[in-house]
This record gives structure tokens, C-alpha cells and sequence, in this order.
């Protein structure tokens, strides 16, 4: 296989400045991220930001990985735990303008800092003082399709002392949480994570996450993260600020609630739905895995009890299937080779590595450490993945205790991924392990 040498968020291509960036307010939306902990300090562009009107209320906005390395090194979730001392975003170009961020609304201390939060890359503030001029974007209430035309406006390390710049790029296709977007001209602008992707209407439809490999087409795509998160986070926050518990009525509540604030009506995409409510479902009735079989008989129970339509794109069948064949694996009735077959007759492709890898988590959890090293060990050979796989291989090993494989895992996870914060983390535990044992 082919190893590409690409931290997810220090190397993000886009194409250059172009016409549509003679819109002079489209430079007046982004921020800078400047945070201080009680222990360490992050002022040098950790990533950027905006502001965010969700019709009663404007909120602030960042990437959630900007924590992978711009965190005081004892916060290992997505919660502060009394350690964040300030955080604030400021116009780069303007430093007298700035932002004061309040109370970070999508706190979750069971949320590890991981490769998942890519997935969900937003971290949403309440706003303790503003002193920008910065525009707050609304949120656009139409799903992108292929084809369309966006931009991302932002700092990157090299442009950092000019006005944020405005880059064009073409959607791919969305693809669950990600949207794949191509660049016309490529050029490396590594510190653009966190800046918004808008639409020509100067709505907000994604945030610069990742880049992800789409096996469908063998191509590397940037992997915008889609707003379905940011939906799912104002929703939660709304059932808080409300009073109200969580099911599918108040989300329809809370969707009319929002046409009466803002004027539009929520296209909700069936991966919205999907993440909200499926997993519930699938509890109610006692079943811990997912299947086509079992999605079809949701999209019966929505469209009967709530006149609601979804579909199974080629990206969450591939998901449902991996569900069904891990049922499967855990209970030995299936091997790996069974996953092949399951996916060639449902016509997708296998899924990214990352569900390869939290699924072999939880089975070193089970204690089923030679299933989980097998199942890494066949990602590693069909999914390009940048290296970090060999850091999941690492973790796998150093839990059957083979460290000298596990210590091999790591190094080679560093080689194409430096600093990646898992791999550097079970070396330490490595060290904590032979200092125990001498």
C-alpha cells in the first residue's frame, strides 16, 4: 500500500484567491484562535474561528481537533476540567478586535481527543464579551450537493499577516459527516482548520476539518466537516435551554422553532436523522448492531409515524453492513474474510479506517486482542489511512502485552505522522511499563 506523509490538519490544499473574494465582508467573518490554560498558553494561530447567529443568540465557533495539540497535555476529553484559564479569537489582521469566549456548550468529559472529532469538528462557545466587527454567519438550511461551488475563508501560517483569504472548491459528493471537496489549485496552507466553508449566499455549510481517502474513487479528498453535528450540537442545546427531553417530536419542534427565529426551514439530511435518533431506536428494540435490514424498518417507522423520508446513501450501507459483520466477528461466527463478501454484495465499500479502529478498541476491551490485531492488520492492507492505524496496532499489541511490536507500531505511526499525540502517549506508556518492570 501506499503511505502518505499528511498530518490531517497542518497540511490542507486549497485553491487560490479568485473573483469571488472581491466581496470585501467575506473577509470581515473569521478569527483567530488565542487560548490560555493555567499551565501553557497556544497565541500563534492554534487554528481559526467565527461567529455564529442562531437567531436569539450569537454563539462562537472553532474546530474540535485544534485540541489535538493546542491542549494542556493532562486534558484528554473534549471538557476543560477547570484548566482552560482563557480563550479568546481575534481578528489577526486587527488585533484590537476580539472576542471573549464564555462557557464551551458542547462539553463532553466521555468524548476523547482522537481521531474521531473529525467527525464532529466543531467546539461551540457562548460569548462573554465581543469587540469585533466580525459578521456572524447564519447557517445554510440546504444540504450541499455535488457540483457545488464554496469557499473558505481564513488564515493560513503563510498568510497570517494579511486578510484572511478566500479559496474556492467543488464538492465531490457528501459522504455522512464529511463533505469531499476538490481544490483547482493546490497549495499547502497549513493553520486553515477551523475557518468556515459558505455557500455563495454567505451561509455556512461546513468547517476546513480533514482530508479523508475515498475508497469509492481511490482519490485523497479534503473532508470538510458537513453542519450535521452543528445541528445535532444547537439542537441539544435548545432541549437544555428548553426543558425538554430528546426524541424525534422535539426535534421537529425544535425545527419549527427555528424557521419562526430565522425565516428557513431545517433541510435535515438523513445523516442528521440518522446520528440523533437510529441508535435509540436500535435500543428500544434490544438490538446492539445496526443492519440494512434494520434501517429499512426505521425508514418504515419514520415515514408511517412521522411522515418523515430518509435513505441509506452508499456510505452509511457500507457502515450498516460493517455493523452487521461485526456482530458477527464478536461472536465467531464470522472471519474477516466474510467483510469482503458482505460488501461486494451490497455494492459498496468497505468503510475508512477509523471504524476499523474504534471497533478494534472495543475488542481489546473484550479482551479479544488477536481479533482486534487482525482486523488493524487488514485495514493497514486495504485502506490508505496516514499512518495513524499503526498507532490503534500499537495500542492493540500493548494490550495482549507484546511491546516490542507495540514499540515497532508506534515509531512507524510517527514516521508518517510526527507528533501524532496517540502514538507519542503509548510510548510513554511503553517507558512507564520497563522502568516498572527493572
Amino acid at each position: 500500500m501506499k503511505n502518505v506523509f499528511l498530518p490531517i490538519f497542518c497540511f490542507i490544499f486549497v485553491c487560490s484567491y479568485n473573483s469571488f473574494s472581491q466581496n470585501k465582508s467575506i473577509t470581515q467573518i473569521t478569527l483567530s484562535n488565542q487560548i490560555q490554560y493555567t499551565d501553557t498558553s497556544f497565541l500563534d494561530l492554534p487554528g481559526n474561528g467565527f461567529l455564529l447567529d442562531i437567531g436569539d443568540e450569537i454563539l462562537a465557533v472553532t474546530c474540535k481537533h485544534v485540541l489535538w495539540e493546542n491542549r494542556s497535555k493532562s486534558i484528554k476529553a473534549i471538557h476543560f476540567d477547570g484548566k482552560l484559564k482563557e480563550w479568546k479569537m481575534i481578528v489577526l489582521n486587527d488585533p484590537s478586535q476580539y472576542v471573549i469566549l464564555g462557557q464551551l456548550i458542547n462539553t463532553n468529559a466521555n468524548e476523547s481527543i482522537g481521531e474521531r472529532n473529525t467527525d464532529q469538528d466543531y467546539l461551540v462557545f457562548k460569548i462573554k464579551e465581543n469587540h469585533s466587527k466580525i459578521i456572524p454567519l447564519k447557517l445554510s438550511t440546504v444540504n450541499v450537493k455535488s457540483g457545488d461551488t464554496l469557499y473558505q475563508v481564513g488564515w493560513s501560517f503563510k498568510t497570517k499577516k494579511s486578510i484572511p483569504q478566500v479559496h474556492t472548491v467543488i464538492v465531490h459528493k457528501y459522504a455522512g459527516s464529511s463533505i469531499y471537496v476538490n481544490n483547482l489549485v493546490q497549495e499547502s496552507t497549513a493553520g486553515l482548520s477551523g475557518s468556515p466553508m459558505i455557500n455563495n449566499n454567505n451561509e455556512l455549510v461546513g468547517i476546513v476539518s480533514s482530508w479523508k481517502y475515498d475508497i469509492s474513487s481511490q482519490k485523497w479528498h479534503e473532508a470538510t466537516c458537513s453542519t450535521d453535528y452543528l445541528w445535532e450540537t444547537l439542537y441539544s442545546y435548545w432541549l437544555i435551554k428548553n426543558n425538554k427531553e430528546k426524541n424525534i417530536k422535539t426535534f421537529l419542534e425544535y425545527i419549527s422553532n427555528y424557521k419562526v427565529l430565522n425565516g428557513k426551514q431545517i433541510e435535515a439530511s438523513s445523516n442528521l436523522y440518522t446520528s440523533l435518533f437510529f441508535a435509540d431506536w436500535l435500543t428500544s428494540k434490544g438490538y446492539k448492531y445496526g443492519s440494512i435490514e434494520y434501517f429499512s424498518q426505521w425508514m418504515v417507522f419514520l415515514k408511517q409515524n412521522y411522515d418523515i423520508e430518509i435513505f441509506a446513501d452508499n456510505y452509511q450501507k457500507s457502515l450498516l453492513v460493517f455493523d452487521s459483520w461485526a456482530h458477527n466477528y464478536v461472536m465467531g461466527t464470522m472471519e474477516i474474510k466474510n467483510l469482503e463478501q458482505m460488501m461486494i454484495e451490497a455494492k459498496v465499500a468497505i468503510p475508512g479506517f477509523i471504524d476499523f479502529c474504534e471497533f478494534a478498541q472495543a475488542l481489546s476491551a473484550m479482551g479479544k486482542h488477536d481479533k482486534a490485531i487482525a482486523l488493524l492488520l487488514y485495514a493497514d492492507e486495504k485502506i490508505q489511512h496516514m499512518g495513524q492505524l499503526y498507532a490503534f496496532l500499537g495500542d492493540a499489541y500493548l494490550a495482549k502485552g507484546e511491546s516490542d511490536l507495540a514499540n515497532d507500531a508506534y515509531l512507524k505511526c510517527l514516521q508518517t505522522y510526527p507528533n501524532f499525540f496517540q502514538a507519542i502517549e503509548g510510548l510513554e506508556k511503553l517507558k512507564n511499563i520497563n522502568l516498572i518492570l527493572k
